[in-house]
């Protein structure tokens, strides 16, 4: 899901080439002109040479997003509540508030078109895709493995199907879901959307990122996403992902927005028809993900995200540099992929003798603790060998075509 980078800004006073000299105001407007137009490239390039500060907020945002969508599951989640008495009856008021914590998701989609749209630009495609999978997958390795011994070994759920090694085999493709095999944790379906938004995305990094070519590929896959569902054609349907597409679309607008320093008119225009879209879908949303909860409260609190965001492209909130929020940015991602797995086991099984409160704060505070060790003990180390081993083909290949 929701998808783990690290975030850094395009605006830093001295470019990397030249760290003693003073930056050239004509170039740097040159440079910011070129962008706009989605020019040749030189401004783009001027742009990679430099360096700006991480934007450490988004990483509070996304361990707040994924705080949201671990309360959701514990006490208002679709199918089988983890108490063996009703969380509306031991948890009254925290209850209500969790069951909109499922909008966690739709925020992770925002960040991501965001996230994905800066890391990507200036990348060649093969760059491009490495850092995908070196950010993806060997975390959702350990968690698909983690997930399933704990399905085998731990308690059983009422109703849980067995895990079968197949079953965890063809999960670690992350392709399992178009395959028809049914997911070891539920949550892994937002990263089958990933996935997509990632590949009709490469098509732009392909061509070059230029602010002309990312603005009109939001127009057409705004427009696709429309014509998608009444094609006919059902893999026009699952590229483009007509359910989610204004999240990622919005997202990708505001790191325009951040480029540019200024919401221009065209992005702005962008920006409504993906909130347009976004009212449009948001029944159907709620309707296919069980969520029977207030229309308006969810309308109101996306355009919220909408609003944060917009204050995040146009630097507002750059001053927040709080020193615990890249930890946050880094436990999000092990935190969504394992909270579920594990920690509604022990809620089903232990929650009647150890009580409500002790055992929903005990069980948070554990897979935090889980995500922070999963990044550090496995997360690392294999991103750093997977690195290794992607480094040693791509120089392989370059000797060979050398």
């Amino acid at each position: 899901m929701s998808d783990r980078f690290i975030l850094a800004g395009d605006r830093a006073p001295v470019p990397a080439e030249a760290p003693q000299e003073a930056p050239d105001p004509l170039r740097r407007a040159r440079q910011r002109l070129w962008s706009r137009a989605g020019g040749s490239g030189r401004a783009d390039h001027g742009a990679r040479s430099v360096r700006a500060p991480r934007i450490a907020v988004l990483d509070g945002l996304r361990l707040l997003a994924a705080l949201s969508v671990v309360l959701f599951h514990y006490l208002a989640g679709s199918g089988a509540i983890p108490w063996q008495q009703t969380a509306v009856e031991l948890f009254p008021r925290l209850h209500r508030v969790a069951e909109f914590g499922w909008l966690g998701v739709v925020f992770f989609f925002m960040i991501s078109g965001f996230v994905i749209c800066m890391s990507g630009w200036g990348k060649s495609l093969q760059h491009f895709w490495q850092g995908r999978i070196l950010r993806l997958f060997p975390l959702y390795w350990t968690a698909v493995v983690l997930s399933s011994a704990a399905a085998r070994l731990g308690p059983h759920l009422p109703g849980e199907p067995r895990v079968t090694v197949g079953q965890m085999l063809t999960n670690l493709t992350m392709l399992h879901e178009p395959l028809g095999v049914p997911s070891v944790d539920n949550v892994y379906w937002t990263l089958w959307i990933e996935l997509r938004f990632y590949l009709v995305f490469s098509l732009v990094v392909l061509l070059g990122t230029s602010h002309r070519r990312v603005t009109n590929f939001c127009w057409v896959w705004a427009l696709g996403s429309v014509l998608a569902p009444a094609s006919g054609i059902p893999l026009l349907d699952q590229l483009l992902v007509p359910r989610w597409a204004p999240f990622f679309i919005a997202g990708i607008a505001f790191y325009l927005v951040r480029r540019a320093g200024r919401i221009e008119g065209e992005t702005l225009g962008i920006l409504g028809l993906s909130w347009l879209l976004m009212q449009h879908r948001l029944p159907a949303i709620m309707e296919g993900e069980g969520h029977g909860i207030n229309w308006k409260v969810c309308l109101t609190a996306i355009t919220v995200m909408y609003l944060l965001m917009g204050l995040i492209a146009l630097g507002k909130l750059d001053r927040i540099q709080w020193r615990w929020l890249p930890v946050a940015g880094a436990i999000s991602y092990p935190l969504y992929l394992v909270h579920q797995s594990l920690g509604v086991r022990v809620i089903w099984r232990w929650n009647e003798q150890w009580g409500a409160w002790p055992t929903l704060l005990g069980v948070i505070a554990s897979v935090v603790l889980i995500a922070w060790l999963l990044h550090r003990l496995a997360e690392r180390p294999l991103t750093r060998l997977l690195r290794r081993l992607l480094t040693a083909r791509t120089e392989r290949s370059q000797q060979l075509t050398s």
